[in-house]
């Protein structure tokens, strides 16, 4: 099998699973706008509407960032508190870090100090980028310079 038809096949699975996912949503949804249309009134009636609507957008935003569960969900009673563990499950991001962490992090991995050239070449910032920074870093008392462009950090 080449690598395209195995990378196809991954694609289709992973495909199946979302599609999976989605239909139990749908249920999901479909089960909290039945129990929530009770009301007699007329008023109460489109204020229902509004309601699980907003409700049932609200759940598909969550569907959107929500980790799609790679285990088989046939067993009927399995499914349902699988779906809503499958809820609690929300995309987390990950911080990439600052400018600022950037920069300290090269001038802490060096032992006699960083250059201003060696933190653009670790770092592929900007001389004005690495310049505001060292300046920050230095206002902070994270940095010191130990000479003209040789940068280390302060002990604690």
């Amino acid at each position: 099998m080449s690598k395209d038809t195995k990378k196809i096949l991954a694609i289709a699975e992973a495909l199946t699973k979302i599609g999976t996912e989605l239909v139990n949503f749908s249920k999901i949804i479909a089960e909290e706008s039945k129990e929530e249309v009770t009301p007699s009134k007329p008023k109460a009636k489109a204020k229902a509407k509004t309601q699980s609507k907003s409700k049932a957008s609200k759940a598909k935003a969550k569907a959107k960032a929500v980790v799609p569960d790679t285990n088989d969900t046939n067993d009927t009673k399995k499914s349902s508190k699988k779906d809503k563990s499958v809820k609690k499950k929300l995309v987390k991001k990950t911080k990439e870090p600052t400018v600022l962490d950037r920069v300290f992090k090269v001038i802490k991995r060096s032992r006699k100090g960083a250059t201003v050239e060696k933190i653009k070449e670790a770092t592929q910032l900007d001389k004005k980028q690495i310049s505001n920074s060292l300046y920050k870093l230095t206002k902070k008392n994270m940095v010191k310079t130990i000479s003209r462009g040789v940068y280390v950090p302060i002990e604690d």
